[in-house]
């Protein structure tokens, strides 16, 4: 399965929650093995501390660590992973879910571009943070294509008043009127921000610990 880099624009509050579930993630495996090497190792028959006693303990964590990563998939996957699940069921809305035509060359030219868009800050009044993603070449195609075919009348519409890139120079009604439409933008990092906020799935963990519903990491 080929895999693309994008980078996204998330709300400052989601990049930190984010943060917080892998260290989160992180602590939850090392406890896992802990655990597990603990229990085990509460049966064997060699003398504590001994020399023999170090080299089973030794065995015992590198088993440990094996069945941990053997796990990590369901019960701690990566950002990568969880932000791929999001976005799928967020694609599927109404709203995202086309079906579009297809991305011509020149749009897709002009995608790569997208930068120079007026900024859509739905959900990011304190601010945003740039991530970085690997995900499925696919999905990106899927996202990208969605976030251009809903915007596309939008954009046609600023580049007709002129309103599209920098202008020092522009007036207080035509940055008002950019602005407006700005906000009927929905961008490729708009729909992540969406996904995560309310699409963030449930992991094995969070159920048995009775966590807060999907979206709310």
């Amino acid at each position: 399965m080929a895999k693309k880099r994008i980078t996204l624009q998330l709300s400052v509050q989601q990049a930190g929650r984010l943060r917080l579930l892998i260290k989160h993630h992180r602590e939850a495996e090392t406890m896992f093995t802990r655990r597990l090497v603990e229990q085990r190792a509460a049966a064997l028959t060699e003398p504590v501390e001994s020399v023999e006693w170090r080299r089973a303990v030794a065995r015992l964590r590198r088993q440990a660590r094996m069945e941990a990563a053997e796990v990590r998939p369901t019960r701690w996957p990566s950002l990568d992973v969880l932000l791929e699940r999001a976005l799928e069921e967020r694609l599927q809305l109404p709203d995202t879910a086309g079906p579009w035509l297809p991305l011509s060359a020149s749009e897709r030219t002009r995608l790569s571009l997208s930068g120079r868009w007026p900024a859509c800050l739905s959900g990011c009044e304190r601010g945003t943070a740039e991530r970085a993603f690997t995900l499925d070449e696919d999905l990106v195609l899927a996202l990208r294509t969605a976030a251009w075919r809903i915007s596309e009348p939008v954009l046609a519409e600023l580049e007709a008043k002129n309103l599209v890139g920098p202008q020092r120079d522009m007036s207080e009604e035509a940055r008002a009127e950019r602005e407006r439409l700005a906000a009927q933008l929905y961008p490729s990092s708009r729909i992540a921000r969406e996904a995560i906020e309310n699409h963030w799935p449930v992991l094995q963990d969070e159920e048995a610990a009775d966590s807060p519903p999907a979206g709310k990491i």
